[in-house]
């Protein structure tokens, strides 16, 4: 599956898509803040939620970004299957975190949002990796699509 081998050297041409990642990662920490309506929320956390939205938005999202791009296969059924592992592993570390109780779902949110999301997470880092402007743009709208879906009041 080549989950565990990345391109750690090749960190820096990942760069812009980190930020891109921390960007909206803050940006829904942010419009969950001021609209107090939190989807999902860590219930278990490092010292505190501040610390562990950190650690995630800065360690562990960034390493996951290495590892999904530094293995990026060329060919469009290794491109799909690609895709599929990394939909998969994450719904399943979701699913094993949500059992045990380490997050909680509100307002709506459920596994098949946490399907939808991985699904269009992972072709858009790749897209901002290849295409960042056109991925910014897009991102605007699914921002807007689930400011919609979930009843965002920010006004």
């Amino acid at each position: 599956m080549s989950i565990g081998m990345g391109k750690w050297e090749k960190w820096k041409e990942f760069l812009p898509t980190f930020y891109y990642w921390a960007l909206f990662s803050c940006f829904y920490e942010y419009i969950s803040y001021i609209g107090n309506k939190h989807l999902w929320q860590f219930e278990r956390n490092f010292i505190s939620l501040f610390v562990t939205e950190t650690l995630y938005t800065f360690i562990f999202y960034p390493s996951m970004i290495i590892l999904f791009l530094g293995n990026y296969p060329e060919g469009r059924t290794k491109t799909i299957s690609h895709y599929i592992k990394w939909i998969s592993l994450s719904v399943l570390i979701e699913t094993i975190a949500f059992k045990i109780g380490a997050i909680k779902f509100a307002h709506g949110w459920s596994m098949g949002w946490e399907v939808f999301f991985y699904s269009t997470m992972y072709p858009m880092l790749r897209l901002h990796y290849k295409k960042p402007l056109v991925a910014l743009i897009l991102s605007v709208f699914f921002v807007l699509f689930y400011l919609l879906i979930f009843d965002y009041q920010l006004i």
